[in-house]
């Protein structure tokens, strides 16, 4: 059941990519489901690596991501899906670095993280009392901030711009837990992330 789950996941995120690619090169403009760029990343509550495709509106500065991410086993008791959903907001313009770099100074995201396991659930099974627990353990809410480094590559017909980015996060339940235990500090509730964008 979990593995035709997780082909049906990859599917569907590779669905944009394939049409992407099989897209004529003569058209200047893509299918509305195509995204606009491909993102992966290192860590950051989305997995240990997660990728997924990018969708940008608002002349960049509001972009939506769906990323398949996965925990391996080694940092963890078994291997763990996960699939992200998120908004991110730059509210900040570029600022030209030099003729080959550009600059986001801050970039902001939400997002909501679902875990595929039997060991997660949506709902606590009745042995724990009503609102016993008021979290479920399949569902967490993610959050970052960080900054974008840009360049364009102008000599490439697939990709347009490389975005390198970095940024803090945390999550909901390491957030409530803080605030219930004094003795956690901002190291112990903050995370670090590394991604890179391709942008078509």
């Amino acid at each position: 059941m979990q593995i035709k789950l997780l082909v049906s996941i990859a599917c569907l995120l590779s669905l944009p990519f394939y049409t992407l690619a099989q897209e004529d090169t003569t058209t200047t403009s893509r299918k509305w489901y195509a995204p606009d760029a491909v993102t992966l990343q290192f860590a950051g509550n989305v997995g240990m690596f997660a990728v997924g495709p990018n969708y940008s509106f608002s002349d960049g500065k509001v972009n939506a991501e769906l990323l398949y991410g996965f925990v391996p086993k080694f940092d963890a008791e078994e291997v763990l899906h996960l699939l992200t959903i998120r908004g991110i907001y730059k509210p900040i313009k570029r600022v030209e670095l030099s003729d080959k770099y550009k600059l986001t100074p801050l970039r902001l995201n939400m997002g909501l993280s679902y875990y595929f396991r039997d060991q997660f659930s949506t709902s606590w099974d009745s042995s724990y009392p009503k609102n016993y627990y008021w979290w479920t353990s399949s569902l967490r809410l993610t959050g970052g901030l960080g900054a974008e480094l840009h360049r364009p590559i102008p000599n490439s017909r697939s990709i347009k711009e490389l975005t390198l980015y970095g940024e803090i996060g945390t999550y909901d339940l390491i957030v409530t837990s803080a605030v219930k235990d004094p003795t956690l500090t901002a190291w112990d509730i903050v995370s670090f992330a590394l991604g890179v964008r391709a942008g078509f």
